[in-house]
């Protein structure tokens, strides 16, 4: 973006329209001034030159007594004073604004057969001129066709234009700017989670201008295009692990029938068959989701040290936890998304695996920690993806859904999941709402 353009569209909107009036201010002032006061200044210089030619005979064909009289006469108005020798009047000197100037120059062109025509400036406004008036030298005054400078005018317009032109912006980008900051705070409140958590996916109002309409309207297929893709895919994953629990168990029972042949080989089908149970127990949490669960009150402690059991039942993971910690959760929910972490910890990770909680304000936080080097928190993103693994993952017993399940309970939960390293450890963080 080029340097001085204003990034957000209020302060663009203000100065394209405050620009726009200055502009045509002026171009208002340039005609004004070329139709208007310059043939009004031409009109009155030719006038006042007219007077001082007309006076100059008058004045030269006259006696001196009667002269004496019409000179004192025709100052009595004061909008012209005559005196007559050489001695410059006694004002203040000071520039000539911009109409003075031209009336200067106007009066000087019409009065070209005065070569010794000369001008000084005066007070209250005068133009003195030195002529020869009537056969003698004369100082005469006049005065402007106005009072007040036209670069004042002009500059006291601009002013108001300016203030005018900032105020109906100000009043202009409101009307448009608040349904684009509505449409902000729609967009802001969806997030691609929501489907996750069972909630509805939101509806953008299409009220408003046609433009900010149009853009709510493609917003509102797009999310019904992400919620028919993940209703689609959880039910195909729901479809797909519920059809295979069937063969699974038969085959299950064919294992069991056969006993009392290849123990090993028995023994390896058995670990398959578990390890295509898990998976399938993974992808129908996964698919289900956990938003329909109820929330109850549930003993933190003993969720967790049931947990801790079930993931090592020989060396069942250290748990640390305030008594008499009751929090309303979905403890099935829960319980599958610490299982996971502690699953995790205990394969990729290093011994002793803790499990701790605790209760800060409105959020529970559980953490999995173990004293292995887990992963850079930067790949966390990447990792709850579903079906992402990590390097020391790869070709493990799992699905890839463990993490994903896991921020899926946080999410439903209205918290988070998160990684990071505490006192030498490396720490699986899971926060709940409560």
């Amino acid at each position: 973006m080029a340097r001085g353009v204003p990034k957000s569209l209020f302060r663009r909107n203000v100065a394209l329209m405050v620009g726009v009036v200055l502009a045509g201010q002026v171009i208002a002032g340039l005609l004004v001034l070329a139709f208007v006061i310059r043939p009004q200044i031409d009109r009155v210089a030719n006038v006042s030159a007219n007077m001082i030619v007309a006076l100059s005979q008058v004045l030269e064909e006259m006696p001196e007594p009667r002269r004496a009289a019409l000179i004192a006469r025709i100052g009595e108005d004061g909008d012209v004073v005559l005196r007559e020798g050489d001695i410059e009047p006694a004002t203040r000197p000071r520039f000539p604004n911009f109409i003075e100037r031209q009336f200067i120059k106007a009066l000087s062109e019409r009065l070209s057969n005065h070569p010794e025509l000369s001008w000084r400036t005066g007070d209250g406004n005068r133009l003195w001129f030195h002529i020869r008036l009537g056969g003698e030298n004369t100082w005469v005054s006049v005065t402007p066709p106005t009072r007040r400078s036209a670069l004042f005018t002009l500059f006291y317009a601009f002013a108001v234009a300016f203030v005018v032109a900032a105020v109906c912006g100000l009043l202009l980008q409101r009307r448009l700017d608040a349904p684009l900051r509505r449409l902000a705070a729609e967009v802001d409140a969806y997030g691609p989670d929501d489907a996750k958590k069972g909630q509805p996916l939101p509806v953008l109002d299409i009220s408003g201008p046609e433009e900010v309409a149009a853009v709510a309207r493609a917003f509102n297929r797009m999310t019904e295009r992400l919620a028919r893709d993940e209703a689609e895919r959880s039910l195909m994953l729901g479809g797909v692990s519920h059809d295979l629990r069937t063969p699974l168990t038969r085959l299950r029972l064919c294992l069991e029938m056969m006993q009392g042949g290849d123990a090993e080989l028995e023994a390896t089908a058995t670990r398959q068959v578990d390890r295509i149970e898990a998976m399938l127990e993974q992808f129908l949490d996964f698919a289900r989701g956990f938003a329909d669960e109820p929330v109850q009150p549930c003993d933190v402690r003993a969720l967790l040290e049931m947990v801790a059991r079930d993931g090592d039942p020989e060396g069942a993971p250290a748990v640390d936890v305030p008594e008499g910690l009751r929090v309303p959760l979905r403890s099935h929910a829960v319980s599958r998304a610490v299982g996971n972490l502690v699953g995790n910890a205990l394969r990729h990770g290093a011994k002793p695996v803790a499990v701790t909680a605790r209760q800060e304000g409105a959020v529970l936080e559980i953490i999995v920690s173990d004293a292995g080097e887990g992963f850079d928190t930067a790949q966390a993103q990447q990792l709850l993806r579903p079906f992402a693994r990590g390097d020391s993952a790869r070709g493990g017993d799992g699905a890839g859904l463990g993490l994903a399940i896991a921020e899926r309970v946080a999410l439903v939960h209205g918290g988070s999941l998160g990684f990071e390293r505490r006192g030498g450890r490396f720490c699986a963080v899971l926060r709940l709402g409560i």
